[in-house]
């Protein structure tokens, strides 16, 4: 399959108590599931696809262009958005409203990210106040401080080894981090740049605004 080089925008149903806390990236290739349409229209953007069940929206957007999914299946929307974007060859994906709704739907959104991640592909989830990313084995990631922003770092899998958490109030090196136990919530980013380093396992790394304050600023 050719892959595609642009990013392909997501915006699930999640409801949220604010616009997003990063802005939508220019020129992104943008899919609405199911009621995840009205935050797009919120922030007066224009889908390339809509698709769904539609039992949220409550109608089909004849409109738009629109695939209409039967309400029996195995994908949630947002899973189904998330095959429709690998299908079309993007590996670069942002999935907003994906926080501040069901915890059913929040953990199910959670385990989109991973599945992206086992198709080579990679993911974040945006809310209001929270984003989210994983790494991989072998991975390091880079992450802005950003103002009144907890920054947490939790193994996904079963156990994380290797772990480096550098620019950070309570750095670690060459640590182990459990599922069983959250040693890494809470911290803050002190330098320029927070840097995270997975040795083995899967490491969720989430960052949570303080207050649910901000407007598509970053």
């Amino acid at each position: 399959m050719m892959q595609n080089a642009g990013i392909c925008v997501i915006f699930a149903g999640g409801p949220e108590q604010g616009l997003p806390c990063r802005p939508v990236p220019e020129d992104a290739f943008v899919i609405c599931a199911d009621s995840g349409l009205r935050l797009c229209e919120r922030l007066h953007l224009t889908p390339d696809l809509v698709l769904g069940d539609f039992d949220s929206l409550g109608a089909v957007p004849a409109a738009l262009p629109h695939i209409t999914a039967p309400a029996e299946k195995d994908d949630t929307d947002t899973m189904l958005a998330v095959r429709t974007a690998l299908e079309k060859g993007f590996r670069e994906l942002c999935i907003f409203g994906a926080f501040g709704g069901r915890l059913d739907h929040t953990l199910a959104n959670l385990q989109a990210l991973e599945f992206l991640r086992e198709h080579g592909a990679s993911g974040m989830l945006i809310g209001a106040g929270d984003w989210a990313v994983m790494l991989l084995p072998g991975e390091t990631g880079r992450f802005r401080k950003r103002e009144d922003e907890t920054f947490s770092v939790f193994a996904w899998s079963e156990t994380c080894s290797g772990v480096c958490i550098r620019g950070t109030k309570y750095p670690l090196e060459g640590a182990e981090l459990r599922r069983s136990f959250p040693l890494g919530v809470s911290n803050e980013i002190t330098a320029e740049h927070a840097e995270v380093c997975c040795g083995a396992g899967i490491l969720l790394v989430i960052g949570s605004r303080q207050e649910l304050s901000c407007r598509n600023t970053v």
